[in-house]
């Protein structure tokens, strides 16, 4: 368009010029000063400007659509290998317990073991099949959630006895019976998701006991304050730096380097928690547990009639 508008510039002065020429052939220069000349080249000018404009203005969009373009691309890639790793892990998750599972069945049928023995084998193989019970279940709502198709069904729950019945079932490990302690105060009503709810307190605890050592303690309490049923897992971990804290409730997620991670893990448990925090109208915080390790803490409201 520049060379186009300079094209014309150059052929108007020429004919302008010619004519002038022809008519004061001892005064040529002077036509750069005549009121032709000068009328041209504003319009010149102001043409030039108006390429100038429209040229930035179509670099500024290309630049904002070439940034754009790479943020989704970045984050499709992102994606894409967050659901490369989460195949891998949910497989090498549902062969781990299925091995064991069937080691100890192979252990049972093979030799005399005395009742102390079977029933810790039982114990471990009933712990085997919780987790592959537990997969499953995230594999489920994580799918469910996505598709919008997760049928809530919102009713009275008494969120202290559903805490304590899940109490039982992780002091059933004898590990994790030693590491967690509890603080759960009575009487804490709300309406929710029976299932939903139970979902999320497990995966809190379990991401709890995946990212700490084996010799430190977990802290589970729930309490009432004001007008929320506070929920809270604290661990002694190495803790989640602030950058990592804003990408952990998206989905295949995983805390640390692919390559040298240790801790076992599909990236579907917080993104799961997030969810059902959302549908029961609460919310999720993480702070910095002092001196070192994670707090989640889960808001949810209480029941009108526990309000009043």
């Amino acid at each position: 368009m520049y060379s186009k508008n300079k094209l014309s510039f150059d052929e108007m002065v020429e004919i302008k010029k010619s004519t002038y020429v022809a008519n004061h052939p001892l005064d040529g220069q002077k036509f750069y000063t005549t009121k032709d000349f000068l009328t041209i080249q504003d319009r010149f000018n102001r043409q030039r400007k108006m390429v100038y404009s429209e040229g930035s203005f179509f670099i500024a969009i290309l630049i904002v659509g070439f940034i754009f373009v790479r943020r989704s691309l970045i984050k499709e890639l992102e994606l894409a290998s967050r659901q490369k790793n989460f195949l891998l892990s949910i497989t090498h998750e549902l062969k781990s317990p299925l091995a064991s599972i069937k080691l100890v069945l192979q252990t049972l049928l093979k030799r005399n073991l005395d009742e102390d023995s079977k029933t810790k084998f039982l114990h471990n193989s009933l712990y085997d099949t919780e987790r592959l019970e537990g997969l499953v279940e995230n594999i489920l709502l994580a799918t469910k959630f996505d598709n919008d198709t997760y049928g809530f069904v919102k009713e009275e729950i008494e969120f202290s006895y559903l805490m304590l019945k899940l109490k039982e079932k992780f002091d059933s490990n004898l590990k994790l019976k030693s590491r967690i302690r509890y603080d759960i105060e009575n009487d804490i009503f709300m309406m929710g998701d029976k299932t939903s709810l139970t979902s999320l307190i497990v995966n809190l605890v379990e991401n709890a006991v995946k990212y700490s050592e084996d010799d430190t303690t977990i802290y589970v309490t729930l309490h009432r304050q004001a007008e929320q049923a506070i929920f809270e897992v604290k661990d002694e971990g190495s803790g989640i730096s602030d950058l990592e804290k804003k990408k952990i409730f998206d989905k295949f997620y995983r805390i640390g380097n692919e390559e040298t991670r240790k801790a076992k893990g599909t990236g579907l448990g917080l993104y799961i928690v997030k969810n059902i925090v959302n549908y029961h109208e609460g919310t999720i915080h993480i702070m910095n547990n002092l001196p070192k390790g994670t707090v989640f803490r889960v808001s949810l409201p209480l029941m009108l009639q526990q309000e009043q």
